[in-house]
């Protein structure tokens, strides 16, 4: 019975420390909720690829985006404090990604539109 409980408290902790696990191999990330925040990769509902000719990206408030620079990945969620503005890519990317210049557009979340 004793090992019985030892195992539950051992599937809680994992399960637990799993997103924490998720977000790890994606490098120091930055935490500003005027831009947003981190999250696991399994929670993005898109991807978009970053490339030296890519100038811009466009995103909705709410959005949850996996980005690919130059084969390093991370995941982030746009919970903004507010729509209708840009930031630079910088401002997100974890430390050493090649950011490209790359600016990013807000828009509302059209689920909240009038």
């Amino acid at each position: 019975m004793k090992s019985l409980k030892a195992n539950i408290i051992v599937v809680f902790a994992v399960i637990a420390l799993s997103p924490l696990a998720a977000m790890a191999h994606q490098g120091e990330m930055h935490s500003n909720p005027a831009f947003g925040s981190a999250a696991p990769a399994p929670a993005a509902t898109r991807t978009i690829t970053i490339s030296s000719t890519t100038k811009y990206v466009n995103v909705a408030q709410g959005d949850v985006v996996k980005f690919d620079v130059d084969g390093k990945t991370f995941t982030w969620q746009f919970d903004t404090l507010r729509a209708n503005s840009s930031f630079d890519f910088s401002a997100i990317a974890p430390s050493g990604v090649n950011t490209h210049g790359v600016r990013v557009y807000v828009a509302p979340n059209p689920t909240y539109a009038n």
